[in-house]
């Protein structure tokens, strides 16, 4: 009788009705009021944000104050979105996919996880300047992880919107001619992937609008960690923004790759032969050095030319014009002392490449793109917390797998997805996991340098050791 009435609350709806035939054989459903979940490897990753208190910190230093009783905890609203941001959300609404999971308030001290529109608007009552300096200060303690010295690498990208937001307009649009977009600007560590600078930019703007601001911006926020050098690409070969540069020693240096526009075209073709460094043959690479200054620039600057050779050489005595030279030309425009060579300053550019691989991880794998609304705080403010997961996500799987990155879409499949079940006894909490064979050994191995790392740094400190090189 007791088997009975344990079968009728398992399958209120009848037992045929819980049965498919599979492949396998037949397979009943049951019902379960277990914690489940989809993301037992959350875990350790609880563990590592709690222990640099970042969530902790937002909460209490928000600068908007919450004077009704029935407002959710601010706490719980910056963890809702951080978590959706975390496992793959690409929008607000995505936040409901993390509200009927029981393990994740257990886990992360929540009261619930909040909908999508008391993230909205909690995010519209920040002011954005505010916002901006709040989550930077929240961000200091991972800057710990910067190997010196710094090189920043300044890009901005396309974000195409197809409503009417705020700060949508009419721009450079590559792929999307004529939609309205947003520009933002952003800076990259060299070598680390970490995302300190980010400035929200409607889509009218160049790269190099509002590039001082930002540039300052960083300066502060990276605090004890000076900045050496600035790199980007044709957008920012601007006087003005190496005249900032040039203005005080203390300064960082920069480097910057110049648009062949006829100007360079003409000092390019005016380089005499004999200064060419490298060998004459077809797919290698040449070198040559000198001063120019171009239309607008208001002194001489250092430029390096660089060319592979691909077939004959143009030449002026036989009248040929440069658009039919099938040549990879690249010149760059930089401040680096003479210890730097001509060669060292052409590799010290290549290596800015990867700053690529970051955009598309934000834009294809962050969402960086999809958390967007009407009202530009709630786009900016996101845009900002989505950056402070990307980095405390850069930084946790170097315990996982220390020599190298790992892409949140490869990341997220290894070391979150893992299905598991919350088991609690009295105050002791316990998730295990459902792993097996080889994988749950390097697992443990990554588990056991998150752990030993909480375990000897005491939380206050919040230091973060430097990532390899």
């Amino acid at each position: 009788m007791e088997a009975k009435k344990r079968t009728e609350s398992v399958h209120p709806v009848g037992e045929g009705q819980f049965t498919f035939p599979t492949a396998g054989g037949p397979v009943r459903l049951a019902v379960t009021e277990d914690a489940l979940t989809p993301y037992g490897g959350l875990v350790p990753w609880a563990a590592f944000t709690k222990h640099l208190g970042v969530a902790e910190g937002l909460a209490s230093s928000c600068p908007v104050e919450r004077t009704s009783p029935n407002a959710a905890p601010v706490y719980d609203v910056i963890q809702s979105f951080m978590l959706t941001a975390l496992t793959d959300g690409r929008r607000f609404s995505h936040v409901e996919r993390l509200r009927e999971d029981p393990t994740i308030p257990e886990l992360f001290g929540m009261e619930s996880v909040v909908g999508d529109d008391t993230v909205r608007r909690f995010f519209q009552s920040v002011d954005p300047a505010l916002g901006a300096e709040w989550i930077a200060e929240q961000a200091r303690p991972l800057w710990g992880a910067l190997p010196g010295p710094t090189i920043l690498d300044w890009d901005s990208t396309v974000q195409p919107k197809y409503g009417h937001q705020e700060g949508a307009e009419r721009g450079y649009n590559p792929t999307k001619p004529g939609r309205r977009s947003f520009h933002p600007l952003l800076a990259v560590v060299a070598r680390t992937r970490l995302c300190p600078a980010y400035r929200f930019r409607s889509g009218d703007t160049v790269t190099a609008t509002q590039w001082q601001q930002a540039m300052e911006d960083a300066q502060r926020w990276l605090g004890r960690h000076p900045i050496w050098l600035n790199r980007g690409d044709l957008g920012l070969g601007h006087d003005g923004v190496m005249a900032w540069h040039e203005a005080r020693a203390d300064r960082p240096k920069y480097l910057f790759k110049l648009k062949l526009t006829r100007g360079v075209r003409e000092a390019l073709h005016a380089v005499p032969a004999e200064r060419w460094q490298g060998p004459a043959q077809q797919g290698a690479w040449q070198v040559a050095e000198g001063t120019v200054r171009l239309h607008g620039w208001a002194a001489e600057r250092r430029v390096v030319f660089a060319r592979c050779l691909q077939g004959e050489l143009p030449g002026a005595e036989r009248g040929e014009f440069w658009d039919l030279c099938q040549h990879e030309f690249a010149v760059y425009v930089t401040n680096l002392g003479v210890d730097c060579n001509a060669w060292q300053i052409q590799q010290l550019y290549r290596e800015r490449a990867d700053t690529e691989n970051v955009f598309d991880e934000l834009k294809n794998q962050w969402g960086f793109s999809g958390f967007c609304a009407k009202k530009k705080a709630v786009t900016e403010l996101a845009a900002r917390l989505l950056l402070l997961v990307y980095n405390l996500w850069v930084l946790f799987v170097r315990f996982i797998v220390p020599h190298q990155h790992t892409e949140a879409k490869r990341g997220r499949r290894w070391f979150l997805l893992i299905a598991a079940r919350l088991v609690q006894s009295g105050r002791q909490k316990e998730v295990q996991l459902s792993i097996r064979g080889g994988w749950a050994e390097q697992l443990k191995d990554g588990y056991l340098r998150l752990h030993e790392w909480i375990r000897t740094t005491a939380p206050q400190l919040k230091t973060v050791r430097p990532l390899p090189a």
